[in-house]
């Protein structure tokens, strides 16, 4: 099993250099294969709430386009 970190949870909102998945989809990256969240992010809207995981920008990569199989 792994070690145990300690990492930072925001609450409604997060520094800007801090991304969610969706986020980072949007922006045309993905986290890197061996990176680790670096922050919790809590959510709340009117129907839902929830928890996910905050990615340091500068560490991502572009997401490769996939090519058709012709």
């Amino acid at each position: 099993m792994g070690k145990k970190r300690d990492i930072p949870t925001y609450k409604d909102t997060h520094p800007a250099h801090l991304a969610r998945s969706a986020e980072l989809e949007r922006a045309g990256l993905k986290p890197a294969p061996d990176q680790l969240p670096a922050a919790l992010f809590k959510y709340r809207t009117k129907d839902t709430e929830g928890t996910c995981a905050l990615f340091e920008r500068a560490l991502c990569i572009p997401v490769v386009p996939k090519q058709d199989a012709s």
